[in-house]
């Protein structure tokens, strides 16, 4: 009978044949699945899919990309995202751009602190 922590299916189930010509079942632990952005679903460059245990040994400068967002969202959408603040803060500071069609882009937003177009000065 197998062990009772080797019964789930956490686990791996994979068929050996030993040198002696026996075969016999290896459990092994399961491999996760590629990081991938919150936003679009891409698979994110740069970001380890290990298991935990092995990349809580890793360096910080491996775990993930330094930039903003990294490990959350791709470099695509990091771009959107800092051009679409950037347009906002625009219409809202300066009164020449104020008729700039700008529509909300809620995808984008929620990776935002909440309240961040308040401290626009709309003067």
């Amino acid at each position: 009978m197998v062990k009772p922590m080797l019964r789930s299916r956490s686990k791996k189930n994979v068929q050996v044949k030993t040198p002696g010509g026996r075969t016999v079942t290896h459990y092994n632990k399961k491999r996760p699945g590629k990081k991938t952005c919150g936003r679009c679903g891409s698979v994110l460059g740069g970001v380890p899919s290990d298991i935990s245990s092995v990349i809580r040994n890793m360096a910080k400068s491996e775990k993930s990309p330094t930039r903003p967002y990294a490990g959350v969202l791709c470099a695509g959408c990091v771009k959107r995202l800092v051009t679409y603040t950037a347009r906002f803060e625009v219409k809202n500071k300066y009164p020449e751009y104020a008729d700039m069609e700008l529509q909300r882009d809620l995808t984008i937003e929620k990776f935002l602190p909440a309240g961040w177009y308040s401290s626009l000065s709309t003067k």
